[in-house]
């Protein structure tokens, strides 16, 4: 196999107006919803000699601090977050998902708010509980671990382990009921862990419910990953089916209080589980990046069987299903290839979650092959969510499987597994066709070149990027292609969109080093980007 193909409905004109999300919940778990979190002020951009002389946290996980007369970023690790007291520094093991509470040692109650600890009143004291804390004696309670079977590429990336492994089940929505009353709720820890109030006699009727399923800033469930209730093959936007629901797992509380262990097995959908996982993750990671506002609540569709004609894709198209009003959304394939393990492949598709919400999108889509170079709109738009893929995920490998293939595109080494590597010409203009993977490979050399990603994320919200018609005067295209790549009907709709050039525009002109973006696109012997002569609002 010489070429492979995925498809991405980015922000496609359905002629409907969004209006505002209607906020509903998911059938019994609408009174699950925790209270709204306080809002987080994105702080300002600040010159170097604005800044304290400490520094400060940017946010969760970016610090910013003064050097050499410059202000310096620097991305804290995995499982670090930023502080600022007693001095700022990035410290391991304070990253926490949204939702969950603890006690300190000082029967404090803190909650995780935008990725970082704070502090909640609790007039009665705080008890600590696996997972949780408590404002005074909760009651009898339950408590346990999630977990979910996974599979994951083999070493070779040439097909999925054999063997499943059991991982955390972080970030998922779980609930008690009381026959139908439902009695609490909570998030799951880093660890999967929780504890949930629970009746002091339990019945056979009394259970568990785990969902994929995570809250916004108001409570409300914003993003989740659902079964569309569709057999077979679909063609995108196909309409819901009426038993499309939101994945969930149930154990009775009997079960439980035998076994804590909430075990989700591969035949039960645990590859529902693994999407969410990466869904809650790519949540997270823009949160952190926008000054912990919400993106466009969305839903991640996903029914073992159902496949559908692009593939995988995404599209700024809102939906009425499984419980809610959903303003995106994401169709991943449930065939053979069981592509849901590829959490590459379904970050990408939350790429172009993420430019929706923040950015704008070229509206450029369409069928796209690795190694084929591609319209500057599309390729833009491709080039951005395998970043952000690679960025959310700390690696630079992209991997899928299609068709019954395996193959992997590596962005710090400019090799792909499936076909050889184009790059741009320079006597072709900042205008030419472009592989995406190309465009990533260069967003992914800008970013590393810098202890922080963060000017990326900055300047795809910039009003740079945000206004048209964007400088560069590119306009977007239609067109078809064969099962060779072969360009027909191509058609210049004449609509303005933005393209990577614009995006290094925006990039350089907020004080991005020039050197190192020539580093990245090298203009004298590939992308021709002008770093010199930026055209700047």
């Amino acid at each position: 196999m010489t070429w492979v193909f995925v498809w991405a409905l980015v922000g496609c004109d359905s002629g409907v107006e969004l209006t505002p999300c209607a906020r509903d919940c998911v059938g019994a778990a609408c009174a699950a919803c925790v209270s709204s979190l306080p809002d987080e002020a994105l702080r300002p951009s600040l010159a170097c000699d604005q800044l304290p002389a400490q520094g400060r946290c940017l946010g969760p996980r970016v610090l910013e601090r003064c050097e050499g007369g410059a202000v310096h970023r620097e991305d804290c690790g995995e499982d670090s977050a930023c502080v600022e007291t007693p001095t700022v520094a990035c410290v391991a093991g304070l990253a926490c998902v949204d939702g969950v509470s603890r006690c300190t040692q000082a029967r404090t109650r803190e909650v995780c708010t935008n990725g970082q600890w704070s502090a909640r009143a609790c007039d009665s004291g705080c008890e600590a509980a696996p997972g949780r804390g408590f404002c005074g004696a909760p009651g009898p309670t339950l408590s346990g671990t999630v977990r979910y079977a996974r599979r994951f590429p083999d070493a070779a990336f040439r097909a999925w382990t054999s063997e499943t492994e059991l991982v955390p089940a972080r970030g998922f929505l779980i609930v008690s009921f009381q026959g139908d009353t439902l009695l609490d709720s909570q998030v799951t820890d880093e660890a999967g862990r929780y504890t949930l109030k629970v009746p002091a006699s339990s019945s056979d009727a009394d259970r568990i419910v785990v969902y994929a399923a995570g809250q916004g800033r108001d409570g409300a469930v914003a993003y989740a990953v659902a079964d569309p209730g569709l057999p077979g093959e679909q063609r995108v936007p196909a309409p819901p089916g009426e038993a499309a629901r939101i994945w969930s797992w149930t154990r009775t509380t009997r079960e439980l209080s035998r076994q804590s262990s909430f075990t989700l097995a591969e035949s039960e959908g645990s590859g529902a589980a693994a999407v969410f996982d990466v869904l809650g993750t790519a949540w997270r990671r823009m949160r952190e990046r926008y000054g912990g506002k919400d993106g466009l609540p969305v839903v991640a569709w996903l029914g073992f069987g159902t496949s559908w004609s692009c593939g995988a894709c995404f599209a700024r198209w809102p939906v009425t299903a499984a419980g809610r009003r959903w303003d995106a959304q994401v169709w991943l394939p449930g065939d053979s290839d069981a592509a849901w393990w590829s959490d590459a492949m379904v970050m990408h598709e939350l790429g172009h979650w993420v430019m929706a919400s923040r950015g704008t999108s070229p509206d450029e889509g369409g069928p796209h092959y690795v190694g084929v170079p591609t319209f500057p709109g599309q390729a833009w738009s491709e080039g951005w969510a395998t970043w952000f893929s690679a960025d959310a995920r700390r690696s630079p490998r992209y991997f899928d499987r299609q068709g019954g293939t395996m193959f992997w595109v590596d962005l710090s080494a400019r090799a792909s597994s499936v076909s050889a590597w184009p790059r741009p010409r320079p006597e072709d203009g900042l205008l030419q066709r472009v592989d995406e993977n190309e465009v990533a490979a260069i967003l992914y050399r800008t970013a590393t070149s810098t202890a922080s990603s963060q000017p990326l994320y900055d300047a795809l919200s910039s009003p740079t990027m945000n206004r048209s018609p964007w400088a560069r005067g590119y306009t977007r295209h239609t067109w078809a292609r064969d099962e060779r790549g072969v360009l027909s009907e191509v058609v210049d709709t004449g609509k303005p969109s933005p393209c990577l050039a614009d995006f290094l525009d925006a990039l350089v002109c907020t004080g991005f080093p020039r050197a190192r973006v020539d580093a990245a696109t090298e203009p004298a012997s590939f992308f021709p980007y002008p770093s010199h002569e930026p055209l700047c609002p």
